[in-house]
């Protein structure tokens, strides 16, 4: 188990701390002394700093998040209604680019949602697989921001690997943490927010960088390894040892693991992601429980969460 770090203040100690205007946690009462925020009855994080769980007292942010680099991977031309009904999308009536401009005003979103109370260096790395400059200059309008550092990038190589290759190669030049996306999942408002303040606080407690994954795939449930359950910032999470190519992790990963990070898209794997489900057996990989982000794909993300008004709500603004 982790290490408490509150404990039982004497009324004199109380006394003093509250004449020095400095932050504590009463272990009766679960009341901070002198917080720096409205309400005391609930959790806080200050980026880069501190977190405070009202049921685990104070902990410095050891690990500091410089930047954000997001790649997001996208091919307009992918058809989705051409195939067997096995393959065919639970959202009828809509083509691939109404699905990413979709997906990435939800991801902008959430982006902006984080940047209203916190300041990060945040990089938005558009990867495309043949797209054109028309269908481009649409996903600019959608998310131009001057909070927002937009990029895009046409893939050397067609298809799936080349993307996610694509997307390795470029971040090679990333400066902290890393956000692999693929172009089929849809953000909650806060999902940024969640999976910045949940690395930093659990990569403190591990010592360690960690990968996080931001859905809480049905396939989770038919999986019976072992696992933990860990408190991120509002959400628990819990170990994994498998996810699909959506995923956060670190620079310092990238270098530390790179061979494996790369062979997703270097050889012919079963399942596509083998090399990274590998990897997970010996560094920790972590999903919410309860998605904070839902794969568009063939199947229903969750049975016990409401994404359809998520998604009503960000493909309205098309």
């Amino acid at each position: 188990m982790f290490p408490r770090n509150y404990k039982k203040l004497s009324k004199i100690k109380r006394f003093i701390l509250k004449i020095l205007n400095v932050y504590a946690l009463d272990k009766e009462s679960l009341n901070l002394v002198n917080p720096d925020y409205k309400n005391v009855n609930s959790n806080y994080f200050s980026l880069n700093d501190k977190s405070i769980i009202l049921s685990k007292g104070y902990l410095n942010l050891d690990r500091k998040i410089e930047n954000l680099d997001i790649y997001y991977r996208y091919a307009p031309n992918n058809q989705l209604w051409n195939s067997t009904d096995r393959w065919k999308r639970i959202i009828p009536n809509i083509n691939k680019k109404q699905l990413i401009l979709t997906s990435l005003i939800s991801l902008n979103e959430s982006i902006l949602n984080f940047l209203r109370e916190n300041k990060l260096n945040i990089t938005l790395n558009l990867i495309s697989d043949v797209s054109d400059d028309q269908f481009d200059n649409e996903i600019l309008k959608k998310l131009e921001d001057k909070k927002i550092n937009i990029k895009f990038i046409k893939s050397k190589i067609k298809g799936n690997k080349g993307t996610y290759l694509e997307c390795c190669n470029c971040a090679e030049n990333a400066k902290d943490l890393i956000f692999f996306i693929e172009d089929d999942y849809l953000f909650e408002d806060n999902c940024i927010e969640e999976m910045i303040f949940t690395y930093s606080r659990l990569s403190t407690l591990f010592k360690k960088d960690i990968f996080l994954c931001p859905s809480d795939y049905p396939f989770y449930y038919d999986s019976s390894y072992n696992t933990s359950i860990y408190i991120g910032m509002n959400y628990k999470w819990r170990d994994v040892k498998e996810t699909l190519l959506t995923f956060m992790f670190s620079k310092s990963l990238l270098n530390d693991f790179q061979n494996n990070i790369r062979m997703v898209g270097e050889k012919n794997n079963d399942p596509f992601e083998k090399p990274l489900h590998e990897l997970f057996d010996k560094e920790k990989c972590l999903a919410p429980i309860g998605s904070l982000s839902y794969h568009i794909n063939r199947h229903v993300p969750a049975t016990t969460e409401n994404w359809t008004d998520l998604w009503q709500k960000n493909f309205q603004k098309l």
